[in-house]
């Protein structure tokens, strides 16, 4: 996804939401108006007594923590990559290269866990695409549901 698609994505998200807010206030319906557009909908779906969008959320939300989890290991041995360069100058002594043959060594002695993570990672990042597309989807049949509720 490019830059140009996030905006117009986020812009469009703000209109909805703006939109929603105007529908609820207008018709003075029992709904909490809420700053965000996934808590918005939420409302309006407890509103229709729903579910379905809100369980959806809550799976898009734990793929996500899943997929920083699994990437907090790459971003923590970068990190170290990073900071060996400059910790010689701070009086530390670590020897960088031999780290990264000792990993290397590691890697190739246990390929298999290295594809198994690698797999889990991706399929997990295609879950949540999955999920975002299907919250993405539902958002948008609640809102025309409330449009046509209230024309």
């Amino acid at each position: 996804m490019n830059n140009f698609q996030i905006l117009s994505e986020s812009l469009d998200n703000a209109e909805l939401l703006k939109k929603l807010h105007h529908a609820i206030d207008e018709s003075r319906l029992p709904i909490i108006s809420k700053d965000d557009l996934n808590d918005q909908t939420i409302e309006i779906e407890k509103y229709f007594k729903g579910d379905e969008f809100s369980n959806l959320h809550a799976k898009k939300k734990l793929a996500n923590i899943g997929t920083g989890l699994l990437a907090l290991p790459v971003l923590i041995y970068c990190l170290f990559l990073f900071g060996s360069r400059f910790a010689n100058n701070f009086g530390f002594n670590i020897n960088a290269a031999e780290f990264n043959h000792s990993l290397l060594m590691w890697v190739i002695n246990y390929l298999w866990v290295v594809i198994i993570y690698a797999l889990g990672f991706i399929g997990l990042v295609a879950y949540f695409y999955k999920l975002n597309k299907q919250t993405n989807e539902k958002m948008y049949s609640i809102a025309n549901k409330l449009f046509t509720m209230l024309n």
